[in-house]
């Protein structure tokens, strides 16, 4: 609970940055291309939620992606790199770590959905996933927090707890209406900008889906559409090529919230999948099967590395 605190403290410091210059700073920099955009908050957003982390947590690691550098490929062996550190039992102070079992991975999106924020929409928050990086065990997302400080919504997860909204108690199985079918469900499509390629994906997903589904949305803002799939908001989310800072706190939400998460071949997603379709539930697994065989169908889920 204190590593949840410590989360959701930070995001809400950083959200007041965000408020005060949403719409109303510049363009710093681009990564990959003119759409992967970095303002001063991003920036500024990081480092307040690193300090706060350290100061708390001070032998855990961290993981932002404005230290991370463009590129699939970059972020593939950052996180790497991250989970490979798990193996090494030097503290920061130098002494040897008697307690790894314990050591976390902070894993933090400052600002998901720069563009928006960038633009003045409401549309953008804070993500941050905390791994177990235990001996001899698989690391395992065990909190994470996702908080749009426009709307002053947070979402949160810790494995085993449940997941919830402000602090109230949200379940899928009582939210929905029983299982939906694919026709009734209102889905959102991932807007992946780093490639031509998987935008060639997207773009041939909205074509698919375009009558087979009861609506199409494209936020373009991975944490917050897992939040709203936690929330059924959305009963379906499909993306390509994402990074560990966009999902890994949703994962856990969406998880916990009785959801379902899965790669493109349908296996359960990992903090290293890439490409992912989410499901609210009941059901989720059926209905995602459903989409991804569609998809496959319609050479949706196929792009260029």
């Amino acid at each position: 609970q204190e590593v949840l605190n410590v989360a959701e403290d930070a995001a809400r410091q950083a959200g007041e940055i965000m408020k005060k210059t949403a719409g109303k700073i510049a363009v710093s920099k681009t990564k990959s291309n003119t759409k992967d955009l970095v303002t001063e908050s991003d920036i500024a957003c990081q480092a307040l939620i690193e300090s706060i982390v350290s100061q708390k947590f001070p032998n855990d690691l961290f993981l932002g992606e404005e230290d991370v550098g463009s590129g699939s490929d970059a972020s593939i062996q950052a996180l790497q790199n991250a989970l490979g550190v798990s193996s090494s039992s030097e503290q920061k102070d130098g002494s040897e770590d008697t307690s790894s079992n314990n050591r976390l991975l902070w894993i933090v999106d400052p600002i998901d959905g720069t563009t928006n924020f960038q633009a003045g929409l409401p549309l953008f928050c804070t993500s941050i996933g905390v791994v177990s990086l235990g001996d001899n065990q698989e690391p395992e997302i065990v909190a994470g927090i996702i908080y749009n400080p426009a709307l002053d919504e947070m979402t949160s997860a810790i494995r085993g707890h449940g997941a919830y909204l402000n602090g109230e108690r949200i379940s899928l199985s009582t939210i929905s209406q029983g299982i939906i079918p694919l026709k009734e469900a209102l889905v959102n499509v991932g807007f992946p900008v780093v490639k031509e390629s998987t935008l060639a994906a997207s773009s041939r997903a909205v074509s698919t889906l375009a009558t087979k589904v009861r609506g199409l949305r494209m936020v373009a803002v991975a944490a917050q559409v897992m939040a709203w799939v936690a929330q059924n908001k959305f009963q379906m989310y499909i993306s390509w090529d994402l990074n560990a800072w966009d999902v890994a706190a949703g994962m856990l939400i969406v998880e916990e919230a009785g959801g379902t998460v899965t790669d493109f071949d349908g296996k359960k997603a990992t903090i290293q999948s890439r490409d992912l379709i989410v499901c609210s539930g009941p059901g989720g697994m059926d209905l995602s099967e459903e989409l991804r065989l569609i998809l496959q169908e319609n050479d949706c889920l196929e792009y260029e590395s």
